[in-house]
């Protein structure tokens, strides 16, 4: 009687690699992305709107497949991370926001 089976499995390197740039798979990081952009434009803060209307899907994506959003207004930086800038009772003044990674999360994205 057998009580052991094996069974030998081969990845295809070449079409795991392909399947992240193939057009379905595209398709669906666009629309997620798309969603990462207008939840991040729903809920950023809002003092001159620059940062609001800077936040973006870049065209294209990279070599792997990655799809990029952006915020590159010239104070993203420390409207999604704050700063350590205190007021005088040592308070932070600038707070993190997070926007992009909480339009990410409802999105549906992982990062």
């Amino acid at each position: 009687m057998v009580t052991r089976v094996e069974i030998t499995v081969d990845i295809d390197a070449e079409a795991v690699r392909d399947l992240a740039v193939s057009d379905e798979v595209q398709a669906d990081l666009g629309a997620r992305m798309e969603r990462v952009v207008e939840v991040g434009q729903a809920t950023a803060p809002v003092d001159t709107g620059e940062y609001r209307s800077k936040i973006h899907r870049v065209d294209g994506h990279d070599a792997d497949g990655a799809v990029h959003v952006d915020a590159d207004a010239d104070h993203s930086i420390y409207v999604e991370y704050g700063t350590r800038q205190t007021d005088r009772t040592g308070r932070r003044i600038h707070l993190p926001h997070h926007t992009l990674g909480h339009a990410l999360d409802a999105a549906g994205g992982d990062h």
